[in-house]
C-alpha cells in the first residue's frame, strides 16, 4: 500500500471515522476516575486530528500527482542506485578548457557577509531587464587560496512555487558540491542562485513567466541571462567565455535551463535539469502560440538545427508529476532533427516522487556530469 493509493487514503478516511463515532459514544461512558476520564477523552480527541491531517495531507498528496510516491520517499531514503544513462552524443567538446583574461574586479557590488549556508547575498537591479531582486552566489572551495583561477560557473534555478532557499537548506547543495571538490570528482563551480520568481503575483505554476521575456515590461529571461551574468562576470572571477557556464535547475526550472541553453549557446555551453517538462505549462506563456513554439524545446530540437550544447535530463521512475516521458519526448523529437546537440536522460528506479529529497540525490550526478562538459579552473594566459 503506497502513499499515493486510493486504498491507504480511504483506509485513513475510514479510520477517522470510525474514531469519530467512537469519540461520539464513548465520550460519556468511559469508566474510572475523573483525571483517566479526562485522559482518554483527550487521547480520542488528538488520535482522531492526527489521522484527520494525516488524511487531508495524503489527499492533497494525490491531488497534486504524487509529491511523496513512498515510505522510502517519505523517510528521504530515496537512491539512485541502478539508474540508467541514454542519449544522443551531438557534436560538443568534451573536457574543455577555456581561454581568459586578466581583467579587474569589483568585489563590493551589493554583496554583504556569508549567511549561514555560506552565500553572500545581493539585491540586483537589472540595467538590461529592469527586473529588481535577490541574487545568492557561493564563491567555491579554494577560492580565496588561489587568485589566480578563474572559475566555471553553475547558474541555478528553482521551481514554482519554491525560492532560492530550496537549494541553500533542504537540498543542501554547498555541502555537495564542497564533498565532491574535496574528493576531486566535480569541478569547482562558483554557484550562482537568482530569484527566479521576483514578482509575487508570478510564483504559482499558472501565473509564471517560466523564465522568459514575456513582455518589455517582464523580463526574467534577460535578467537572468544577460544582467546576473554581468554581475558575476564583474563581480568574481569568473570564466567569461561559455565553455565556463552551465545552468542547472529543477521542476520549472528543469524547463527553464533546457529552455535556455538551447536559446543562448552564445552564453552557455551545458544544463541539467532534475524532473523537469519540456514544453511550456503556464498559460503566461502559452496562450501567443508563435511565443510558446519559440519557448518550446521538443519544438525546437524537432524543427530547427540545434547548437552544440549538452543537455542532460534527470528523472525518478516514481515521479507521476514530471515522469520519464518527458525526457523520452524530447529524445524522440531530437532524431528528426537536433543532431549537433548532446542529449542525454538519466531515469533512477528508486528515486522518489516530485520531491526535493529526490532532487537532491541528483545533485552529485549532475555535477560530475557538468565536469565533463565545462571548463575547469583556469588561470590568464
Amino acid at each position: 500500500m503506497t502513499l499515493v493509493s486510493a486504498a491507504f487514503r480511504n483506509l485513513l478516511i475510514g479510520l477517522v471515522a470510525v474514531i469519530a463515532l467512537a469519540t461520539f459514544l464513548l465520550w460519556d461512558r468511559i469508566p474510572g476516575p475523573r483525571t483517566i476520564r479526562l485522559a482518554v477523552r483527550g487521547i480520542l480527541l488528538l488520535t482522531g486530528q492526527f489521522f484527520g491531517i494525516v488524511a487531508l495531507l495524503v489527499t492533497l498528496n494525490i491531488s497534486y500527482g504524487g509529491l511523496v510516491v513512498t515510505w522510502a520517499d517519505l523517510m528521504g531514503e530515496q537512491t539512485t542506485q541502478g539508474a540508467r544513462m541514454a542519449g544522443q552524443p551531438g557534436k560538443v567538446t568534451m573536457n574543455p578548457v577555456a581561454k581568459v583574461t586578466s581583467r579587474p574586479i569589483i568585489e563590493s557590488q551589493g554583496f554583504g557577509e556569508p549567511d549561514e549556508d555560506g552565500f553572500l547575498k545581493t539585491t540586483l537591479r537589472g540595467p538590461s531587464s529592469g527586473v529588481t531582486s535577490q541574487v545568492y552566489v557561493l564563491p567555491p572551495p579554494g577560492y580565496d587560496q588561489h587568485p589566480d583561477h578563474y572559475y566555471p560557473v553553475l547558474e541555478l534555478l528553482h521551481g514554482v512555487p519554491d525560492s532560492p532557499g530550496a537549494w541553500m537548506r533542504q537540498m543542501r547543495v554547498a555541502s555537495h558540491l564542497e564533498s565532491g571538490v574535496d574528493a576531486g570528482a566535480f569541478h569547482p563551480f562558483i554557484l550562482v542562485i537568482p530569484n527566479a520568481t521576483p514578482y509575487p503575483d508570478h510564483s504559482s505554476p499558472r501565473s509564471t513567466e517560466e523564465c522568459t521575456d514575456l513582455s518589455s515590461d517582464d523580463r526574467i529571461e534577460t535578467w537572468i541571462t544577460r544582467d546576473v551574468r554581468n554581475l558575476i562576470i564583474g563581480s568574481f572571477r569568473a570564466i567569461e567565455d561559455p565553455s565556463g557556464w552551465g545552468l542547472l535547475g529543477y521542476s520549472a526550472g528543469g524547463f527553464a535551463a533546457v529552455n535556455l541553453v538551447l536559446k543562448h549557446p552564445d552564453l552557455y555551453k551545458a544544463a541539467v535539469s532534475i524532473s523537469g517538462y519540456y514544453s511550456p505549462e503556464s498559460p503566461l506563456v502559452t496562450a501567443d502560440p508563435e511565443f510558446a513554439r519559440e519557448n518550446d524545446p521538443v519544438w525546437r530540437v524537432s524543427h530547427t538545427r540545434t547548437p552544440p550544447v549538452s543537455i542532460l535530463m534527470t528523472a525518478s521512475a516514481q515521479d507521476a508529476v514530471d515522469p520519464p516521458s518527458e525526457s523520452h519526448r524530447m529524445l524522440a523529437a531530437a532524431r528528426t532533427g537536433a543532431r549537433d546537440t548532446e542529449l542525454q536522460e538519466y531515469v533512477a528506479p528508486l528515486g522518489g516522487g516530485h520531491n526535493q529529497g529526490a532532487w537532491e540525490k541528483m545533485l552529485p550526478t549532475a555535477f560530475r556530469w557538468f565536469t565533463r562538459r565545462l571548463s575547469g579552473p583556469v588561470t590568464p594566459s
